[in-house]
Order: C-alpha cells, then sequence, then structure tokens
C-alpha cells in the first residue's frame, strides 16, 4: 500500500509572485498540497517575464487561475474559492487586501477555519510597514550585509543566494503547517504575519551572542579565521577548507608542513584567529603550490574539511548531489528536489509551471459558479 502524501487533500489559494511566496508554497505542492496560483489577467505572476527559469523553479505542479481582483465578480469569485481553501498566501503591501475587501476578518467572517498568511518585506506593524524593499534591503535592516564583504571593509552586497526572501518561505511554511495542526484541535483558522525581515533576523540571532560576550565585536572575527576560508589551488581553482576545531587545525598543520603554523601558541583556536593577517597567507601561499585535485585527495585522506567550490555550471554534476536524488529532469530544464526523503512527499510527481489561467474554467466551475459566471469571467479575459 503507498504511502499518502503528507497534505494531501488540502487546498492552497496562492496569491503571491516573484520568488519568497512561489517558493513557499512550492514546498506544500511537494507535501502533496493542491495549489491554486491566482494572477492577474493578462500579465500573471511578474516572474513570468522578468525570471522566467526562476518562475519554472518554484510554480511546478501549480494550477492557475486569473482574476481580476479590483472587479466585484474577481473578488466575488475569489470569495468563493477561500470558503473551500485551507490557507489562503498573499504577498502584496501591507493594506493592500484590505483595500481590496479581501482581508482576514472579511474572508474569516465567511470561511472560519481558513488560514491567511500574508508575507511582506517587514510585516504588518512598524515604522517600515509601507516601505517597498527586496531581499537586499531586508538583509541591510536585519544585520545580514554588516556581515557581508572584507573582514574589515564597509558593508557590502549579500550572498548571491537571497537569503532573506527563502527565510520568509522558510518561516511561512513552517508557521503554516502549525497552524494547520492547530486548528485541528481548535477548529478555526488564524492569520500569520510573516515579516520577511523578521526571518531573516532570526539568522543573525546566533551571531548576536558574539556581540554580546566579545568586547569590540566585529565582522572580522566572522569571516578571518585562521584555515577556515576559501583558497585558491594552483590550477585557479577554489577549495573550501573548515579547520575550526583545534583537532582538524592540528591535521592541516600536519599537512602543510609549515613550521610556523606549527608554534604551540596557534593550537587553540582564539590565539591563531587573532593572528590571522601573519598566519592565513602562510596558508594561501602553500595551497597555490598543489592543483584542486591533489588538495582534495590529500586533505580528504588526513580528514581534514575540504570541499569543492562548485561553480553553478558544473553544480547538476555534482555526485553527492546526485547520490542524494537532489535532481529532477523536467521538459528542458533540470529541478531541484525536496531536501528531505521522507514519506508523503513527492516532488518528482510535479509536471511544468502552469499556463497563465490554464485551470480557470475548472477550478471556477468546481468552487460552484455557474457556466453563466465561468463564461462571462473567462471570457473577458478575467479568469
Amino acid at each position: 500500500m503507498s504511502t499518502p502524501l503528507a497534505l494531501s487533500g488540502v487546498r492552497i489559494l496562492d496569491l503571491t509572485e516573484l520568488l519568497p511566496g512561489p517558493f513557499a508554497t512550492q514546498m506544500l505542492a511537494d507535501m502533496g498540497a493542491e495549489v491554486i496560483k491566482i494572477e492577474r489577467p493578462g500579465v500573471g505572476d511578474n516572474a513570468r517575464n522578468l525570471l522566467p527559469g526562476t518562475f519554472r523553479m518554484v510554480n511546478r505542479g501549480k494550477r492557475s487561475v486569473t482574476l481580476d481582483l479590483k472587479s466585484p465578480d474577481g473578488r466575488a469569485a475569489l470569495l468563493r474559492l477561500a470558503k473551500g481553501a485551507d490557507a489562503l498566501l498573499e504577498g502584496y503591501r501591507p493594506g493592500v487586501m484590505k483595500r481590496l475587501g479581501l482581508d482576514y476578518d472579511t474572508l474569516a467572517a465567511a470561511a472560519p477555519r481558513l488560514i491567511y498568511v500574508s508575507i511582506s518585506g517587514f510585516g504588518q506593524t512598524g515604522p517600515l510597514r509601507d516601505v517597498p524593499g527586496h531581499d537586499l534591503n531586508y538583509n541591510a535592516v536585519a544585520g545580514v550585509l554588516a556581515l557581508c564583504g572584507s573582514p574589515d571593509g564597509p558593508p557590502e552586497q549579500a550572498v548571491g543566494v537571497p537569503v532573506a526572501d527563502l527565510s520568509g518561505s522558510l518561516y511561512a511554511v513552517t508557521s503554516l503547517l502549525a497552524a494547520l495542526m492547530l486548528r485541528q484541535k481548535t477548529g478555526r483558522g488564524q492569520f500569520l504575519d510573516v515579516s520577511i525581515t523578521d526571518a531573516v533576523f532570526t539568522m543573525v540571532g546566533p551571531r548576536l551572542g558574539s556581540v554580546q560576550d566579545t568586547p569590540g565585536f566585529a565582522k572580522r572575527h566572522v569571516l578571518r579565521r585562521t584555515g577556515y576560508g576559501v583558497y585558491a589551488t594552483r590550477d585557479d581553482r577554489f577549495v573550501a577548507l573548515g579547520a575550526i576545531e583545534d583537532h582538524f587545525w592540528a591535521r592541516l598543520v600536519e599537512v602543510l608542513a609549515i613550521e610556523e603554523l606549527a608554534d604551540p601558541r596557534f593550537a587553540r583556536s582564539a590565539a591563531r584567529w587573532q593572528a590571522a593577517d601573519r598566519l592565513d597567507p602562510l596558508i594561501r601561499s602553500r595551497m597555490r603550490e598543489r592543483t584542486h585535485d591533489e588538495w582534495i585527495e590529500l586533505l580528504t585522506r588526513h580528514d581534514v574539511p575540504v570541499t569543492t567550490v562548485t561553480t553553478l555550471d558544473r553544480v547538476f554534476d555534482d555526485p553527492q548531489l546526485a547520490a542524494r536524488g537532489m535532481f529532477l529532469k523536467g521538459e528542458g530544464m533540470r529541478y531541484v528536489n525536496y531536501p528531505v526523503p521522507m514519506q508523503g512527499v513527492d516532488a518528482a510527481r510535479h509536471g511544468e509551471a502552469p499556463a497563465l489561467g490554464a485551470d480557470s474554467a475548472q477550478v471556477l466551475a468546481a468552487a460552484g459558479c455557474t457556466p453563466q459566471q465561468v463564461a462571462a469571467l473567462t471570457g473577458q479575459g478575467r479568469a
């Protein structure tokens, strides 16, 4: 007997665009939820044209319904859909859904079991509530950018992965799953105010312990650690060394065979990190003496944490990721699998991302719209 999908029978209305919301609802779809993507007529999710590859990556297997939420008929159709949904996720600026008459209080009056998730940059409250922003802005406020760039230089662009946006996605999903569990006990839904800035701020939290217990703490204490970083090899490739713990450091020193590194004064992490300006150039020079493959083989054999710095054009050839089943094949495109092998989750079953409005007539009819209503909406390009 096959295992049912974890969220089989759960219906999600997805009123989000670009990345944070769609990434969240893609995870829910991987878990078996039916995700109905509500899009603007004629335009749809901005990512369709702005980032088409990203759109395909995070909208696979969803259904697309186009509704003009500025029209009375469009709003009435969404209300009808909400009555049959378990959750709604929206990613508009605070206040937009209330102006449309589609805020939580309005929908909950008709659908008290509905879980309503609002994902916004700064949340529904606070002085930045109405300020527009993107991943870079949220990282700036949360302190992420203060830890980016060279160890002694000014703040710079955050890492290439949109960590703030995706932090918001993860907290939206975990909170929604908890709300579904709570609803089983109370019978009622709730409103979830997901701030992307708050979400990524929790990722900064572990560093704040060091800020408070280390006098004069600065980002160099995080970014400049002897034997911990990215190092170039003789063939102009890169490896990542992670010799933080003292026992890994001892093994690295043995392999590198640099007399100064073997000084007992540097056997403890605090002392060698303070001497990073003096010691790390010695490591960088020695790493340039062998090729990438030679260092990977030698350091791995001595049980030193070392890995290849994989470029994006080679990531689909990575044997570790392949062994973990992280790649899925689509129509002329490869996708990323759900990362935790488990019963009840099956990302491989998805088809491609939906064409704009492909499911409008079927979904609206199933929601109880009369043939005349469906014809009026779809015939005007409004469904």
